[in-house]
């Protein structure tokens, strides 16, 4: 849930904290208010564009950040755009990719989300349920596109000829004399290095051990051991120094060790130079490290068992292959069964929706045209389909519906959706446009239901809609002391306040019979 949206010299907001609650959030205000600013501060805190032009006039960079329950994420707009999650330094894509599991903006220029097939497809898996039968048919793609992949390359390798395989036989041959091993390199550096400061090492060993022997540490143990037994305060000070002398004693035979085992030898240090010239000019060949060299081993090891008997392996892989396709096609199939139940279950559900929203006789449809191949999004996109007013041939959505009805369809869509929408958020940037009477009451009926279920922010100009809300915010512009008009957001607290302001959007001014008539609505809205 988004809890708060901090704004700073952005456009006309010189300073602005705007705190939000769960379900229905309404925005209001005269025109030219700076509505909508408020939602392209939240939409930048999203990651969208920034443009240098928004900062407020005077100001050297605007800010905004959006303060979630689980994440914190944060824009910078000036000479240098600045993105942060949490206060740590991101790109703007993190913060989009962050948004997209927060929070939808639909508003007059987002409404072309819903016209994309793909966004179409998505809304429609979620509402079937199917979002897991979808997963399962990326798996399947995945491995079937594998399957295939292998099949391609063996009858690659076996078009190559001989000349091929001899090569690669080479090169594995290559590799196996040099008998690679999994951090041989820095061994070999770190021994490299002793062996060739071996006398240093012994000198500072021996210093180190002999130093480690002297009774210093033992006579003070036995010293405070005896006293303990006096006074049993000094029990774990005994101790202490019983575990030093016990410990430095080990150190020192570990040293002793070591500097016996110190090869000085210039045969030993003339072999290790040797295979370390070895490996690096194998490390050169193959990756530049020792790890890749390996990796190509193993790959070597599996491509020319692969040749060994090549038609074998061919006619093997083919049957894994049609194995996998019959997997996919399964999965497609389970996946396209209960998209097409779910059309049907979603079309009589919006059409309803559409018919409390006053679009009497229009029509909604989801067509689902079959792909050419099955992806890993099944065999099949989701294409929705509208027709306005009887008699109309039914077409894509994207291209029959005005500005209000799309608005409207963007809403229907959502609340019979709602309970597998899996985002937060929802934001409706002016979703009353084109509509009014009693088709606004039914948007907000709407979009109050949806409070019920989702944090919803909405910018609206209509009384009707606004009188649904739990938490109402009025945008004002006022002059500051400079003379320079600012935007400021505040939340109405007290029931005659909220009267006052939708009185206001029904008649442009605060009447008697304004306010009479906003409270009739308050409490209707309450029914």
């Amino acid at each position: 849930m988004l809890k708060e949206l901090r704004v700073r010299d952005l456009a006309l907001v010189a300073e602005s904290t705007v705190r939000f609650g769960p379900g229905l959030n309404l925005l209001t205000g005269e025109t030219g208010s700076g509505k909508s600013l408020i939602i392209d501060a939240l939409s930048l805190a999203l990651g969208s564009r920034a443009d240098p032009g928004q900062v407020r006039h005077g100001a050297d960079r605007a800010s905004v950040e959006a303060v979630f329950d689980s994440v914190a994420l944060q824009r910078e707009v000036g000479r240098r755009n600045v993105a942060r999650v949490d206060g740590r330094p991101a790109s703007p894509g993190q913060l989009r990719e962050l948004g997209a599991n927060l929070v939808a903006i639909h508003g007059q220029h987002q409404h072309h989300a819903l016209l994309d097939t793909e966004t179409q497809t998505d809304l429609l898996d979620a509402y079937a349920g199917a979002l897991d039968m979808r997963a399962a048919v990326a798996t399947a793609h995945g491995v079937w596109v594998a399957a295939a992949a292998r099949v391609r390359d063996l009858e690659q390798l076996r078009s190559r000829g001989l000349r091929e395989q001899e090569y690669l036989r080479w090169q594995l041959d290559e590799l196996r004399k040099v008998d690679l091993k999994p951090g041989e390199d820095e061994a070999l550096g770190a021994e490299r290095t002793a062996s060739r400061h071996a006398a240093r090492l012994a000198e500072l060993g021996r210093q180190a051990s002999d130093a480690l022997h002297e009774d210093g540490p033992a006579r003070a143990a036995g010293a405070i051991s005896s006293a303990a037994a006096i006074d049993p305060r000094l029990s774990e000070h005994a101790a202490r120094l019983g575990a030093l002398t016990e410990e430095l004693s080990d150190a020192a035979a570990d040293l002793r060790r070591y500097v016996e085992l110190l090869d000085a030898d210039p045969r030993r240090l003339e072999a290790i130079e040797s295979r370390m010239a070895e490996i690096e000019g194998i490390k050169r060949k193959h990756g530049g490290s020792l790890e890749a060299a390996i990796q190509e081993q193993e790959r070597l090891e599996r491509q020319v068992g692969a040749t060994e008997d090549l038609d074998a392996a061919i006619t093997a892989a083919e049957a894994e292959k049609l194995k996998r396709r019959t997997e996919l096609e399964r999965a497609g199939a389970r996946l396209s069964k209960a998209r097409a139940t779910a059309a049907r279950g979603m079309e009589k559900a919006v059409a309803a929706e559409l018919l409390g929203l006053r679009l009497e006789g229009s029509r909604f449809e989801v067509a689902m045209p079959s792909q050419s191949e099955i992806g890993p999004a099944g065999a099949e996109v989701a294409e929705m389909m509208f027709s306005a007013n009887p008699g109309e041939p039914i077409a894509p959505l994207a291209k029959v519906a005005s500005g209000g009805e799309l608005a409207r369809v963007m809403l229907a869509i959502k609340t019979v959706s709602a309970d597998a929408d899996r985002l937060p958020t929802l934001v409706f940037d002016e979703v009353d446009a084109g509509i009014g009477g009693e088709a606004a009451i039914q948007v907000g009926l709407r979009l109050k239901a949806l409070g019920a279920r989702h944090q919803v922010l909405v910018v609206t100009h209509l009384a009707q809609i606004a009188s649904f809300a739990d938490h109402h915010l009025v945008v004002e512009k006022a002059p500051d002391q400079a003379g320079r008009n600012v935007v400021m957001v505040r939340e109405l607290a007290s029931e005659e306040e909220k009267a006052r302001e939708l009185a206001r959007m029904m008649s442009g001014g605060v009447t008697v019979k304004a306010v009479a008539r906003a409270h009739e609505l308050l409490e209707e809205a309450r029914r």
